[in-house]
């Protein structure tokens, strides 16, 4: 399971969208890029008829529209979406927040809402690994389930395991020769990993 990217499962209105972002302003507040995509259940489309951008997509193309403060891209989706086209969507992002779909590869939240027991779910424990709800009972019961329990503005502590409490503050920067090195996020991580266990070696470091 990629312990970066989390997809976010559970009935309308049940508040994905809300510890989403919750969880987003989280990882703004420690200096950490994140993505963020929203899946819809039905056919359509973004572009508008007739559109500069919506003659080049039909073309062929992935169109962007570029304004001072946004830029949007239109693209056509993968066949199947996994961890690696969303490291490629989002190649400077640490953590990639996904609602409305299971990921394969990601770890698998269940937004629970006002739910009290586990019928109530839009789908049951068995197939996920953590459960955001305020529901005592619930929560027990997800626990027991095996499951990681988060409340509903258990923001940080989601963060926490989301990126494995080891993700630096700081960018990680390799030169060569004065130049700088482009580094995608698996080898920032593994540089990472090797620098905090090298210090987690040393004498009177936690």
């Amino acid at each position: 399971m990629s312990h970066r990217v989390a997809s976010f499962i559970g009935w309308s209105s049940t508040g994905k969208t809300g510890f989403i972002e919750g969880c987003l302003r989280e990882l703004a507040d420690r200096g950490l890029t994140a993505g963020a995509v929203k899946c819809v259940h039905h056919r359509g489309s973004f572009n508008l008829p007739g559109k500069d951008t919506t003659r080049f997509f039909d073309a062929g193309a992935s169109a962007a529209i570029i304004a001072d403060d946004e830029l949007v891209i239109v693209a056509r989706p993968p066949t199947e979406l996994d961890t690696r086209h969303l490291q490629d969507m989002f190649p400077g992002a640490v953590a990639v927040l996904v609602e409305g779909r299971f990921i394969e590869g990601a770890m698998r939240v269940l937004v629970g809402g006002s739910a009290s027991t586990e019928p109530e779910l839009k789908h049951p424990f068995a197939h996920f690994d953590a459960l955001v709800s305020d529901d005592r009972t619930l929560r027990l019961a997800a626990v027991d389930a095996g499951l990681a329990v988060f409340g509903t503005s258990g923001y940080a502590e989601f963060v926490d395991t989301l990126i494995g409490g080891t993700s630096m503050e700081r960018e990680v920067v390799v030169t060569n020769g004065g130049t700088e090195i482009p580094l995608n996020p698996f080898v920032k991580e593994t540089f990472e990993n090797v620098v905090l266990g090298l210090l987690k070696a040393l004498k009177k470091t936690d």
